[in-house]
């Protein structure tokens, strides 16, 4: 307490503290953003290996979803089959050699 009856304004005390000790401040502030860039990167880092993990099991479904479809498809070409389907849902026969015809182009 001051004897001439008016007290430092408490504000103005704080800001003159800090501003003697700017440097300690400058410091304590820089360490605080690096401590927060250190959280946000390591958040994003684990939400990116999530991602990536996510996207690998997809990737490991599609290729044999892939390889289903392959092996279906080599299954439904397979001349015997469509040999077979021709004959038995379409009434196909081999042409006999009297039946075919040669066409020339002139």
């Amino acid at each position: 307490m001051e004897t001439s009856g008016r007290q430092p304004q408490l504000l103005k005390v704080i800001v003159s503290d800090l501003w003697r000790q700017r440097i300690a401040v400058s410091l304590l502030l820089m360490i605080l953003a690096s401590a927060f860039a250190v959280v946000l990167t390591t958040h994003n880092t684990r939400m990116l290996i999530s991602q990536r993990e996510d996207l690998q099991m997809l990737r490991d479904e599609l290729n044999v979803e892939w390889r289903h479809l392959l092996i279906e498809q080599n299954a439904l070409a397979e001349h015997s089959r469509v040999e077979r389907l021709a004959v038995a849902e379409l009434n196909m026969k081999r042409p006999n050699l009297s039946d075919e015809v040669m066409v020339r182009k002139p």
